[in-house]
């Protein structure tokens, strides 16, 4: 820090002297330029004009001691700046500058200060996000990794089914490694776009149908009855391929947590200049904690799923629908089903 405050000091001794450079041009311009004017005006004699010129390194003196309180002045706020610079350089995205007595600088330090807290924002969303990412890897690997070893030490020991019973976990597990690399790659494409290129006319509702067939099996396993207008058409001018996304992640999420027999309603409507979708679903429901954080990355509140997710899914949502221009929400009961909406 010492060695920093002297090299601020350099820079505002070495990089404000032009200051009084200029201030010494223009007195002495002016002094020459009154006498010139005085001589062809008002016929200055000799004396007159050696008066003037007298003058010169006193009124030099003068614009000197003038202008030193206001270089100061600027070079103290430039040193503030320079200062914060240097620590956010050096890695202190804490670094705040004061406000008090900023002058015509107090514009750039709040731009400053608030670039520091964005920086740090950043910065913490990044380590939050290696670290949840970490922790998701691991549970999966270790999974595989033990009943690997199990298969691998006690094969011969083993009966079919309980083998079969240990490939059958390797295999899901490997599955759920699978979706969570494609996911996260995906989340951090989408969180990467900051606009939506490749738009062209889409019929939502026939590719919400789309995405039902894709998702035909689990829906057929659990007897879920899809209710939807057939007639119904939502045209909606975007991304065809992001847009695939929202729909699979919350028919996904809709049939995951809707109990064998349940329900999923569709509904679509056009709303001024908004399409917008619903889907509902008759499953477990959410309280209102959950309500608040389930868009958030990894947060999971699955305590009845055999099939546990990543987390990732209604991150992606939330992204590619800010992406358009758009909206989701969330209504939820516990035990009442949860309804989201997508307004586009």
């Amino acid at each position: 820090m010492k060695k920093y405050k002297t090299d601020a000091k350099k820079f505002k001794i070495k990089g404000l002297n032009w200051v009084y450079y200029i201030g010494m041009m223009v007195t002495i311009g002016g002094v020459m330029a009154y006498g010139l004017i005085g001589a062809a005006v008002f016929d200055f004699d000799d004396r007159s004009s050696l008066t003037m010129l007298a003058m010169i390194p006193l009124m030099g003196l003068v614009c000197y001691f003038s202008l030193s309180p206001v270089v100061k002045s600027i070079s103290r706020r430039m040193e503030r700046l320079a200062q914060g610079m240097n620590e956010v350089s050096e890695g202190n995205l804490s670094y705040q500058i004061e406000l008090k007595d900023a002058g015509e600088y107090k514009v750039l330090y709040e731009q400053f200060n608030a670039m520091t807290a964005e920086l740090k924002k950043t910065r913490q969303e990044m380590e939050d996000f290696t670290n949840e990412f970490a922790h998701e890897f691991k549970t999966p690997i270790t999974a595989i990794n033990g009943f690997a070893e199990v298969l691998l030490q006690s094969a011969d020991g083993l009966e079919k089914e309980e083998r079969d019973e240990y490939l059958k976990m390797i295999e899901d597990e490997s599955r759920r490694l699978l979706n969570l690399s494609q996911n996260t790659l995906l989340l951090s494409k989408v969180e990467a776009m900051q606009i939506v290129a490749d738009k062209k006319s889409i019929d939502l509702a026939e590719q919400l149908r789309r995405c039902i067939i894709l998702l035909e099996k689990p829906i057929e396993d659990k007897e879920i009855e899809i209710v939807m207008d057939e007639d119904l058409k939502l045209f909606y001018n975007g991304n065809e391929e992001i847009l695939e996304h929202v729909w699979i992640n919350l028919l996904n999420n809709a049939v995951k947590f809707t109990p064998q027999g349940g329900r999923i309603e569709i509904k679509g409507r056009k709303e001024n200049d908004n399409v917008i979708v619903s889907i509902t679903d008759s499953g477990i429901g959410m309280d209102d904690e959950t309500c608040r954080h389930i868009f958030d990355k990894y947060y999971q509140n699955d305590t009845v799923s055999l099939n546990k997710g990543s987390g990732i899914g209604l991150a992606i949502v939330r992204r590619i629908v800010t992406l358009c221009g758009g909206e989701i929400t969330v209504s939820s009961w516990p035990g009442s089903g949860s309804t989201f909406t997508v307004s586009l």
